[in-house]
């Protein structure tokens, strides 16, 4: 008890003003640090996810080669900015069996997958026919799961310097992304038989 006659516990709790200036001090440092990495992270993630997605669907397209002894295919349209997967021969619909609005045609907008928002293909192709950046490019996988050595390239439309390819390894089918920040699109080599 104190000489006034209250206790401690009779005081009022709150903030004193230094304690509020500490903490806003504190945010303001947190934000300082964060928020110009924020605009370079949300970039790569939507590069990172695109490119995963092609990845992941290019080992679930290899896989299904292999398992049912089948061609498949992957085809991407460079200039769209989109991809689909092509059946086999005897997997596709006639054109009696599918039901679809007369607004469409029939393979106008089936199936594709849209890149992300703001991100577009920078090129695609192997080590002997070269890179193209524009019209339709496809990834084929014989019955056994093989390919060429290709590449598929994404970059953002609006910062065409930073370049994500997906490369593809024809032989051992391993799929791998490379980044760059330089605007270079990582090149397929040539395998000769020499190679072996």
């Amino acid at each position: 008890m104190r000489m006034d006659g209250t206790t401690n516990n009779d005081r009022s709790a709150g903030f004193t003003l230094l304690e509020l200036i500490c903490v806003i001090a504190g945010m303001a440092l947190l934000l300082g640090i964060i928020a110009p990495n924020i605009s370079a992270l949300v970039p790569s993630a939507r590069l990172d996810g695109s490119a995963k997605a092609i990845m992941t669907k290019l080992q679930m397209i290899r896989s299904e080669a292999r398992i049912q002894a089948k061609r498949m295919e992957m085809e991407f349209d460079l200039t769209v900015g989109r991809y689909r997967t092509i059946l086999p021969p005897e997997e596709r619909l006639t054109s009696d069996q599918v039901v679809y609005d007369d607004s469409e045609t029939l393979d106008e907008h089936k199936d594709w997958v849209d890149l992300e928002t703001g991100v577009a293909f920078a090129g695609a192709g192997d080590a002997k026919s070269g890179i193209i950046e524009k019209d339709m490019y496809r990834v084929v996988f014989d019955e056994y799961g093989f390919t060429a050595d290709q590449v598929i390239a994404i970059t953002l439309a609006n910062d065409e310097t930073m370049i994500w390819s997906v490369l593809i390894r024809g032989l051992t089918g391993k799929v791998e992304i490379l980044k760059s920040e330089e605007g270079e699109i990582a090149k397929p080599t040539a395998v000769g038989e020499g190679a072996f």
